[in-house]
């Protein structure tokens, strides 16, 4: 199945204007049975992206109903997110509205959650995730580990178990953007609007994978840490890891090192922790 764009003028709605956030709720709750996949929108155009084609009745009738009830006013504190007895949903913590807290040491596969790498090493394996890019300082050697996820992800805490460590290993942990794609740059050259999308942000390209974000810099280890030596943070990350990124880990270590390994977990927030039966990638929601 392929996603499908539906595009309305701005003056399509009756107030001229659109709250993406509202109109998701909106189409999420209403007959269309087609999973919403996001909504651009600027000052002229709105795009509605959808996983497939929407049936005749309603991308004929339902979705252009829900268009022109649609007022485009933010939802007001009486509409704020309620529990299903009527409280209001009221909360201190930095977890997105309608995401879990999922910990994993393992990305998503193509087509599981949780089924892709592992976030491990194993230095008495020559042969496996070698990595020797610019960021390896000379006399040192390095395993890359990258994880991608089929949800957006939003970090937060983790924990690193290393065994066998020798002074002066480290890791780094970082986002990537991977080659052949497009990401937010104020110093980019592609505005927003070119690529589709709605603001006024612009955009650059890059040919090669991409450091994009640090997570963890040059954190070092040293001996054995069975319990784990944690990563506390406060809240989570403010913007999610897109799909199809990278979530990197740099694990670097002298060259005379031949036996040491570790494991690391993280802790993030994201959409979806399993998927059900008759689910797919293809046709879930994701909560950005």
């Amino acid at each position: 199945m392929a996603e499908t764009k539906y595009t309305y003028n701005i003056i399509d709605f009756p107030n001229d204007k659109v709250d993406i956030n509202k109109l998701e709720n909106e189409i999420r709750e209403s007959d269309i049975t087609t999973a919403l996949d996001y909504i651009n929108s600027n000052a002229s155009i709105c795009d509605i992206w959808f996983k497939a084609e929407l049936s005749i009745l309603d991308s004929t009738a339902t979705l252009p109903a829900i268009i022109a009830a649609h007022d485009g006013e933010h939802i007001s504190d009486e509409e704020a997110p309620h529990m299903p007895d009527g409280r209001p949903i009221v909360r201190a913590d930095t977890r997105p509205l309608f995401t879990e807290t999922y910990f994993t040491m393992a990305g998503d596969s193509g087509t599981e959650i949780g089924a892709g790498q592992h976030l491990e090493w194993d230095f008495s394996d020559s042969t496996t995730n070698i990595y020797t890019g610019p960021e390896v300082p000379a006399g040192m050697k390095c395993k890359q580990v990258l994880m991608t996820f089929k949800c957006p992800v939003y970090l937060k805490d983790g924990t690193i178990y290393f065994f066998d460590t020798k002074f002066g290993s480290y890791i780094d942990m970082d986002v990537v953007v991977p080659a052949g794609n497009y990401y937010p740059n104020p110093e980019g050259t592609i505005p927003a609007s070119a690529l589709g999308l709605g603001g006024n942000g612009m955009y650059a390209y890059t040919s090669i994978d991409l450091s994009y974000q640090q997570y963890v810099n040059k954190h070092h280890m040293y001996g054995d840490c069975p319990m784990g030596d944690e990563l506390n943070a406060e809240g989570c990350a403010i913007n999610p890891v897109p799909p199809g990124w990278y979530a990197r880990g740099l694990i670097i270590v002298p060259e005379s090192d031949n036996s040491s390994k570790g494991f690391g977990s993280l802790e993030m927030y994201r959409c979806h922790t399993r998927l059900l039966p008759g689910q797919t990638f293809d046709n879930i929601s994701h909560i950005y």
